[in-house]
């Protein structure tokens, strides 16, 4: 290793005495420029097996790869191009890159490379061993260079052309959890220079390359609101303080966020903020904030920002972003709202999202419940009893109580209504109940007034389960009077029973074709399962990768039963060279608590330019002599090819010919 060392050593100062001048100085080229670009992957048979770019990333500084297209240890490779030189006889790179999400997998100069007339007239090539080392924890460094002796007549390279290309793997996964990374390959200037003859060594302009890894995530709608949502609490008195987090939900690679906030500044004024962790899980974050308690007369304004420095992605999921104290100087109530908000991802493109504003309350106010406010039970069939209770809090001076009970009669049927001693005294009451329309009517009458501030049971109600469903539990016309007949004002809480499974479920997608030309249309078969209890109808979405291409309404689906739904996708938009993954996803139906079975990713698909027989995304003599062989054919036929009936009529014959002619010597 050490004798290897020396010899690399001694081809480098070799390198460096063919090329530079005596006494010369480095200096920044103005015009000359040296890329790292991304290339069509034939330029390297054999090399590339990561899915193909995109025809817009291809001659650029950006390559982006998709999981499941491009998997771990997939490869791919980039150009190292200069432009614009003049007189230049020889080159030496330093490329740094993350070893922790690439790894190097070898070097070469390509057969148009810039020397290669150097080769063709005979001259000797000076290339050293192209070596790496590592710069720290994360980032390591490619070395290389090429030169030549010169020979008579002089000749030294001008113009724009490729030095090498080297070749990546890619290291690192992505996942639901961590589902994209990006990295920046670069050149260093302290190991990156142009030697020109016979003025000696350059600094050129330097264009590094971004390469992105993505795993698909379906879309959703990311929800900026409160936790809690509500604070009714008499106890915050003025003089003191709460907390209340400003929370994002179905975060998708939340990068920076701003907004304002906005309250009664009659009731609270904004003390403090502080950041929230959701952002800081995913690297160093920089928050800033402003309160103004008197943005008018009438409201008080919080105006926040957060944003991630450095970080190769955004955060996702649902978390905390601030935590905001407020003081409370009187009694009241008040909104608190979100305005002016803008969050973008880390490519600075906006999120779609939708906002949810809180409520603060100080005064006490009465509330009357359904409880517990949600029966779900599938145990609960037809025959089966449950109760509920009806419920008062924070009230006082409570004399009469009224309220009428509403329900589903063809679920539910009422079997007892009972009140009980309350806080010590018999009410006086008066129940009516109608079984057909489905309704129980309750006044009550305290023999003295009554003051609770924790939920006291006035009505106990016990139902039989008559055919399964969901019923609401709605209380309507409501009173709640005190001892001077005047009314109480309060809250209203209703209750549902959901005495059923609901659980649709997307179980398998197939499709009529793996590999497709630009044109053909595919079958997407996608089948559906009702796994609850009750007759379903929903909308079934199918995307292309994360690319919405159409929905369906799946309608009345019986209990145990599956159906299958044909979906046809057009290709003409899609980019040959690329695979793409089929998405199936069952939009949730009300009350369904399982959604991991609503979406399935399967059924890759292979995208490949008209002609391209055989494809190696290009359309060349291979293909149309393959088209060849098959001429004539039909269906049933011993040389028939399905692969070669580019026009889809049946039968191979000379449209099938001029489709692939119509291609010939293009690539992807």
């Amino acid at each position: 290793m050490k004798q290897l060392k020396h010899i690399t050593l001694l081809l480098l100062l070799t390198l460096e005495l063919l090329t530079i001048s005596t006494g010369s100085t480095p200096t920044l080229a103005n015009s000359t420029e040296l890329l790292l670009i991304t290339p069509k992957p034939n330029s390297w048979p054999g090399a590339w097996t990561a899915e193909n770019p995109s025809t817009t990333e291809i001659g650029t500084s950006n390559l982006t790869l998709h999981y499941p297209q491009t998997v771990v240890n997939s490869t791919f490779f980039l150009n190292v191009t200069i432009k614009d030189v003049t007189n230049m006889k020889s080159w030496g790179i330093g490329v740094v890159f993350d070893h922790t999400k690439l790894t190097f997998k070898g070097a070469r100069r390509p057969p148009d490379h810039v020397f290669k007339p150097v080769e063709d007239m005979g001259w000797t090539i000076i290339a050293p061993a192209v070596s790496i080392d590592q710069i720290n924890e994360t980032h390591s460094i490619i070395k290389w260079g090429c030169a030549y002796i010169m020979g008579e007549p002089a000749w030294s390279f001008s113009g724009s052309g490729t030095l090498c290309q080297i070749k990546f793997g890619i290291k690192r996964e992505v996942n639901q959890t961590y589902p994209k990374w990006s990295t920046i390959i670069t050149f260093d200037p302290e190991w990156t220079s142009i030697f020109l003859y016979p003025s000696g060594k350059i600094i050129p302009i330097f264009y590094p390359e971004k390469v992105r890894y993505l795993y698909p995530i379906p879309p959703t709608i990311t929800i900026l609101s409160f936790t809690p949502k509500r604070i009714v609490n008499p106890e915050l008195t003025p003089c003191n303080s709460f907390n209340v987090n400003l929370t994002v939900t179905n975060a998708t690679d939340l990068y920076k966020w701003y907004l304002e906030i906005f309250y009664s500044n009659q009731v609270l004024n904004a003390t403090g903020s502080i950041e929230g962790a959701l952002l800081k899980n995913y690297g160093t974050t920089v928050f800033n904030v402003q309160i103004n308690q008197n943005y008018n007369q009438t409201h008080g304004q919080i105006t926040l920002e957060q944003y991630l420095l450095n970080a190769e992605q955004g955060a996702y999921g649902t978390g905390c972003l601030a935590t905001i104290t407020f003081h409370v100087t009187s009694l009241g109530e008040t909104s608190i709202i979100i305005a002016n908000e803008k969050i973008t991802n880390s490519e600075n493109q906006d999120i779609p999202h939708k906002l949810e504003k809180g409520y603060f309350s100080n005064i006490l106010i009465a509330r009357i419940e359904v409880s517990p406010a949600e029966i779900r039970d599938p145990s609960l069939t037809p025959g089966q009893q449950f109760n509920i209770n009806i419920a008062i809090d924070d009230v006082e001076n409570l004399k009469n109580c009224t309220f009428k009970l509403t329900y589903d009669p063809e679920i539910l049927l009422e079997l007892a209504v009972t009140v009980p001693k309350i806080l010590g005294q018999t009410p006086i009451k008066k129940i009516e109940i109608n079984d057909f329309e489905g309704t129980i009517f309750v006044n009550i009458v305290f023999p003295n007034p009554i003051t609770t501030y924790n939920a006291t049971t006035i009505t106990t109600i016990t139902f039989e389960v008559q055919a399964l469903g969901i019923s609401p539990l709605n209380l309507t016309q409501t009173q709640l009077k005190d001892a001077y007949s005047q009314d109480i004002r309060h809250e209203v809480y209703n209750g549902i029973f959901i005495g059923l499974i609901r659980d649709v479920a997307v179980i398998q997608i197939t499709v009529d074709k793996n590999s497709a030309y630009i044109g053909w249309p595919i079958y997407v078969n996608v089948t559906v399962a009702n796994f609850g209890n009750l007759t379903e109808t929903f909308t079934l979405q199918l995307y292309c990768n994360t690319t919405f291409i159409a929905q369906r309404n799946v309608t009345n689906i019986e209990p145990g039963n599956n159906r299958t739904i044909t979906f046809l996708l057009n290709t003409t938009g899609l980019t040959a060279g690329r695979n793409y993954l089929i998405v199936a996803k069952a939009l949730p139906v009300p009350y369904e608590t399982v959604i991991s079975n609503n979406i399935m990713q399967d059924g890759i698909i292979r995208i490949k330019l008209m002609g391209d027989v055989n494809s190696d995304n290009k359309v060349d003599m291979t293909d149309i002599t393959i088209i060849l062989d098959a001429f004539g054919t039909f269906i049933g036929h011993p040389r028939w090819n399905p692969n070669v009936d580019l026009f889809q009529d049946n039968k191979i014959d000379i449209a099938d010919l001029i489709l692939a002619l119509d291609n010939y010597g293009k690539s992807c």
